[in-house]
C-alpha cells in the first residue's frame, strides 16, 4: 500500500499476517474532551490517536478559553470555559462539534458556534439535540443562516425527556447537558452504544450521577460540579472490526490487541459463520481465514 496526493494505492493479492494494536475510539474520545469543559480540575485522557476530528477538538476546547495539549501519547485539558463562542471555522469541520455547545450552556449559560458539519453519509439533522435541549431550559437565538446561538440565561434544569430514536449524538449531549443540571434528567429511548456507557464511566467518575447506561434509560442527578480526572477511553471495535474484516477478505492469520472480542462480538460471530476460524482472548483476537469463504445468509444490525 502506497500514499501519493492524497491518494491510497492497494494491491492486492497477498494474505494478511501479524500483530496490530487498537488505538483508543474516536468516537469516544470527542465527547469526552467535550466533558472537560465541565470538569474544575485537570483531565487526562490517555493514549489518543492522533486524529483531524481530536485535533479540531481540541482547537474547540482552547477556543472556549481552556488550556489543551498533547503530552506524549496523552491529551491533558485543563482550566474553565471563558468564551461561550466557539472558534466557526473549526467547528464547521467536524459534525461532533455539537457536543460541545452543552458544557458551555451549563457553564456560561450561552453557547454560540457555526451549524456541524463533517461527513457526508445522509441525513444527520441535530433536531434531537436542540429538543431536548429546549426541554432542559434552552432558547434558540436567531443568529442567521449557518450560525447556531443557544442561550440558558436561567441555567439548564432536569426533565423527563423521550428521544424519538435511539440517536448516540443526542444521548451524548442531554447526558452532558443534565449531569451538571438542576435536579434529575430521565432519558428514555437512549441510544446503548459502549461509547454512551464509557463516557457515562468517566461523568461518574468525575463526580456525576449517572444510572442505567447501557439500557435504554438514563437517570441523571444533577451535580453543581464535577472534578477531574485521568481517564483511558475504550478501545476502538470498529477499528478492531474493520481489521478484522480485512483479515477475512485477504486470508492469513491476524492478531489484535488491546480491545476486548465481546466489544465487537456480533461481527466475530457472523466471520466465523463466513468460514473464519476466530480465537478470543481477554483483550485480544486472532482472526484467520485459510479456506474459502461463505455467505453469511441474512444479517441483522
Amino acid at each position: 500500500m502506497t500514499q501519493q496526493s492524497g491518494r491510497i494505492w492497494v494491491m492486492g493479492g497477498r494474505p494478511l499476517n501479524g500483530t496490530a494494536a487498537i488505538p483508543a475510539a474516536k468516537n469516544s474520545v470527542l465527547p469526552l474532551l467535550a466533558a472537560a469543559l465541565l470538569c474544575r480540575g485537570p483531565v487526562r485522557l490517555r493514549a489518543v490517536p492522533r486524529l483531524s476530528d481530536v485535533e479540531c477538538s481540541l482547537g474547540l476546547l482552547r477556543g472556549a478559553g481552556c488550556a489543551a495539549c498533547w503530552q506524549g501519547a496523552d491529551i491533558v485539558v485543563a482550566g474553565m470555559p471563558s468564551n461561550s463562542t466557539l472558534p466557526g471555522e473549526t467547528a464547521a469541520q467536524m459534525r461532533a462539534s455539537i457536543l460541545f455547545c452543552a458544557p458551555l450552556l451549563a457553564r456560561l449559560g450561552r453557547a454560540e458556534t457555526s451549524l456541524p458539519g463533517g461527513c457526508n453519509i445522509g441525513a444527520r439533522p441535530i433536531d434531537l439535540h436542540l429538543e431536548g435541549l429546549a426541554r432542559m431550559g434552552a432558547k434558540e437565538l436567531d443568529a442567521g443562516a449557518g450560525k447556531l446561538v443557544l442561550a440558558a440565561p436561567g441555567g439548564l434544569h432536569g426533565t423527563d425527556f423521550t428521544l424519538r430514536f435511539p440517536s448516540v449524538g443526542a444521548t451524548e449531549t442531554l447526558l452532558l447537558a443534565a449531569v451538571c443540571a438542576r435536579g434529575t434528567t430521565v432519558l428514555r429511548g437512549a441510544a446503548r452504544e459502549p461509547e454512551i456507557s464509557d463516557l457515562a464511566e468517566f461523568l461518574n467518575r468525575c463526580g456525576g450521577r449517572i444510572e442505567g447506561a447501557g439500557t435504554s434509560t438514563l437517570r441523571i442527578e444533577g451535580r453543581r460540579g464535577l472534578s477531574g480526572y485521568d481517564f483511558s477511553p475504550l478501545p476502538d471495535r470498529i477499528f478492531a472490526s474493520t481489521l478484522a474484516c480485512a483479515a477475512a477478505a485477504a486470508g492469513g492469520r491476524v492478531e489484535l490487541t488491546g480491545c476486548p472480542p465481546a466489544l465487537y462480538a456480533p461481527v466475530l460471530e457472523i466471520l466465523e459463520q463466513m468460514g473464519c476460524t476466530v480465537e478470543r482472548g481477554a483483550d485480544r483476537a486472532e482472526v484467520a481465514r485459510f479456506g474459502r469463504l461463505y455467505g453469511a445468509g441474512r444479517v441483522f444490525t
